[in-house]
């Protein structure tokens, strides 16, 4: 290594490296570098050997890149590798375009925000600058086509800002279970029964199927866009949303299925994960969530809390027994989402920056079960940072990243 670096002395970065888009070996060649990484951190705590959590990995990379969401060209893979040696891959990453909206000064439109996910080098290659060399590079294809970009890092707050990503909030709700089975169902240990969590009002909820979600990702993105419309011109903001269409959402619960069954006891693959959300009776209020096998976490996607309004009345009254109506609401549906978390042995229920309600909701929850869960309310540091970058490297002080919330993570 150190003769072939004596020899390209002198010469800049883009004599020594070239910067594409991935062939589909060199996508190959990106899950297979990526995936030991992820091997490595994940193999431990999912009781797998490196070598079989690598194929898991790149097998996974696979299906999700033939999901609506990814394919056709929607997402795209970036290398930078050595010139003259295109299987010699430097450092590389993923890039999925999707819809978003947009309001400001109150004009609101649908737009495209990219993504970008699986940033990875070549560990021989690390401490060279070689990754920012690439994501400049991928900054300037994304510009082309889109109007900001996104990212959620996972080294801290500050090699992405000095980049160009504005940091945004990443506080976050953790309900956790004092008494929840630590085995799916079907791996129970013998002899041994373990208290689940137990619904105080289960007749006001139903669980989701899948083909539910559809119809309801439609009457959502419709919500917000309602709302974007609603942004008044003189706020001083930009408003920016990911839409929370199906493709989204599928593209979170496919990846939470396949993982399930790379880790979950074989005889259970038929009828894994049937619970994709929970719905109010009413069905005014849903829910979806994400069992997160790496992290032991039932990740909450995404809340649509709606409560109509009582014939144009305004008053303080009914205001406020809309806003205890939607408070009990989110309180019922979180506690189906406790019951789904220990149902499968995830104890702990994880939700990104909840909001007043949201965290009322969360405190009625705890309420109702004072010695089955605590709730810790922080922010993370280290970890899926939300980051955005307007095209350009327009200003984002005035930015309002709104429903900043894990459905739109990738």
């Amino acid at each position: 290594m150190d003769e072939v670096m004596g020899e390209l002395m002198g010469l800049t970065t883009s004599d020594i490296y070239v910067f594409a888009e991935a062939t589909l070996e060199q996508q190959q060649l990106t899950w297979e570098l990526t995936g030991i990484s992820w091997a490595r951190s994940s193999a431990p705590p999912m009781s797998l050997d490196v070598v079989h959590a690598r194929h898991v990995y790149v097998a996974r990379e696979q299906h999700l890149s033939q999901q609506e969401l990814s394919k056709d060209g929607r997402t795209r893979c970036w290398v930078l590798y050595l010139k003259g040696y295109p299987r010699q891959i430097i450092a590389s990453c993923e890039t999925t375009r999707k819809t978003i909206l947009i309001a400001k000064d109150g004009i609101s439109r649908e737009g495209q925000g990219y993504a970008i996910a699986s940033v990875s080098t070549n560990p021989i290659y690390r401490e060279q600058g070689l990754a920012a060399f690439l994501l400049r590079h991928v900054q300037e294809q994304m510009d082309k086509d889109s109007d900001c970009s996104v990212l959620y890092s996972d080294i801290g707050k500050s090699y992405y800002s000095s980049l160009g990503w504005r940091v945004f909030p990443s506080h976050q709700a953790t309900l956790t279970l004092l008494s929840s089975p630590t085995t799916p169902p079907g791996d129970s240990e013998e002899g041994i029964t373990k208290p689940a969590f137990r619904h105080s009002q289960p007749a006001r909820i139903r669980y989701l199927r899948v083909t539910e979600l559809p119809d309801l990702c439609k009457k959502d993105e419709l919500d917000l866009r309602k709302r974007f419309e609603a942004f008044p011109a003189g706020d001083g903001s930009t408003h920016v949303a990911f839409s929370p269409s199906f493709p989204q959402i599928m593209w979170q619960l496919e990846r939470a299925e396949f993982m399930a069954k790379s880790f979950v006891d074989k005889k259970q693959t038929e009828t894994l994960l049937p619970n994709k959300g929970a719905i109010t009776n009413d069905g005014k209020s849903w829910i979806y969530w994400d069992h997160d096998w790496r992290e032991k976490k039932l990740k909450i996607l995404r809340m649509s809390i709606r409560v109509e309004e009582d014939g144009g009345d305004h008053s303080p009254t009914v205001a406020w027994k809309q806003q205890r109506h939607r408070i009990d609401d989110i309180k019922v549906l979180l506690e189906a989402a406790l019951a789904e978390a220990s149902a499968w042995g995830l104890p702990k229920v994880l939700i990104w920056n909840p909001d007043a309600e949201v965290t009322l909701g969360c405190k009625a929850a705890g309420n109702a079960h004072p010695y089955g869960m605590k709730i810790v309310f922080d922010e993370r540091k280290d970890a899926s940072i939300p980051s955005l970058r307007w095209a350009g490297g327009a200003d984002g002080r005035d930015t309002s990243w709104e429903d900043n919330f894990y459905y739109a993570w990738c």
